[in-house]
């Protein structure tokens, strides 16, 4: 009787994890930017289809990515497709959220037209983010604990450039009133921004991709894009 007690139970602690009605995910600290309410508003929509209500647990940048990877939660909200490309064993839903653009902003006119073009200057970023800590490998860097944050020391004079996610970095200078700093060209890099799971949630895995990709064909996608940057006052601005 006790052998059968503990084999129900392990049964039981290893069913699908899908099954649970609530799953909770990693997320960067900003969370009033664009970049985490898109990703937010398209993943609580898709996940409500497989009847998962979905929480989000915001830490800075690198300790999020490292909680999804020890399996302290279910995964990780939204990172660049370069994360797939490091050791990690988290598996990367294929179908993108939307693009981000990584751009350059500063306070005066540089001749910049790629990421080794930053050398000659002090560049701040914020802490964590693994894809811009691959790009600006051998840059002077002056990292920031939130973008925000790294946006002031732009202001301050404290570093010449600051590289951020444009509608981000766009929302964070009219919110704050910040004059002076602009987005400098060309877009340093695009990129594809996806939803990690824990690898317990295998088998979800696919059921999430299906709906992506439906919502993807029929335009949702892009109109919660939209309405996002409307709600944040950018939709006068056009993808860099």
């Amino acid at each position: 009787m006790r052998a059968h007690g503990c084999c129900l139970l392990a049964l039981l602690l290893s069913a699908p994890c899908h099954a649970e009605a609530r799953l909770v995910f990693s997320a960067f600290p900003d969370q009033g930017l664009p970049l985490f309410q898109i990703c937010q508003r398209i993943l609580v929509e898709a996940y409500g289809e497989l009847g998962i209500r979905i929480e989000t647990r915001a830490a800075p940048a690198a300790r999020a990515l490292q909680d999804a990877e020890r399996g302290l939660n279910d995964g990780e909200l939204c990172r660049t497709s370069l994360i797939a490309e490091q050791p990690s064993d988290l598996l990367l839903i294929r179908t993108p959220l939307f693009e981000s653009y990584a751009v350059a902003f500063a306070n005066r006119p540089l001749p910049l037209h790629d990421w080794s073009s930053l050398k000659p200057y002090r560049v701040g970023f914020e802490r964590g983010k693994a894809a811009l800590e691959l790009r600006l490998k051998g840059v002077r860097l002056s990292p920031s604990n939130g973008a925000e944050n790294g946006m002031r020391k732009l202001a301050g004079g404290r570093v010449d450039v600051h590289v951020e996610d444009y509608y981000s970095g766009m929302c964070i200078l009219r919110q704050n009133g910040i004059r002076g700093i602009q987005p400098l060209h060309p877009v340093l890099e695009r990129f594809s921004m996806h939803h990690y799971l824990n690898p317990r949630h295998r088998d979800l895995a696919p059921r999430l991709e299906e709906v992506l990709q439906r919502m993807e064909r029929n335009g949702r996608l892009h109109e919660i894009e939209h309405q996002v940057l409307h709600e944040a006052g950018l939709d006068d601005l056009s993808p860099p």
